[in-house]
């Protein structure tokens, strides 16, 4: 079947407009790289980075109680290990979704623009980057989970120092 003029013009429009539809989405990775990395981890870090303050400043003023047992040292030096578990997952954290945006970025650049349906396309570099993006995005997820239980665990033992 042949196309006519008109059925052309409007291939061309609807592709170029697909096409410049991906471009604007690989600007705006940039900014989503920023965005994510600086806003989904800063609030573990904080909270992790305020337990050891605490916890130090806990450890200061409650010495000689500490210093008397053994096990409330053994305890506290528990707590601090999961407190620092958590402020080094929470400053991996961003790295890897850094990562994992630049490697989705890479994927969008590397994709094939046609002129016919679909426009726009994979092809094997932008799927491989795509994989590794979504591989790197899990490890950053698992990091911050990792970051929050780690938090938790030291929250808790840190209550039963307390009690």
């Amino acid at each position: 079947m042949t196309e006519n003029e008109k059925t052309y013009d409007l291939r061309i429009r609807a592709a170029e407009r697909a096409h410049d539809s991906r471009r604007n989405a690989l600007e705006q990775t940039g900014g989503q790289v920023l965005a994510f990395s600086n806003g989904a981890m800063r609030a573990p870090a904080l909270v992790a980075a305020g337990g050891v303050a605490a916890a130090l400043g806990f450890y200061s003023a409650n010495y000689s109680r500490l210093s008397s047992s053994p096990g409330n040292l053994a305890t506290f030096n528990d707590i601090l290990f999961w407190l620092f578990c958590s402020l080094l997952l929470t400053v991996i954290a961003p790295g890897l979704a850094y990562f994992s945006q630049i490697f989705f970025s890479e994927a969008m650049s590397e994709e094939e623009y046609c002129w016919e349906v679909p426009f726009v396309r994979d092809t094997p570099k932008s799927k491989r980057w795509r994989l590794a993006g979504n591989i790197v995005r899990w490890m950053a997820i698992l990091s911050v989970t990792t970051s929050i239980c780690c938090l938790a665990i030291g929250g808790v033992r840190f209550l039963a120092l307390v009690k």
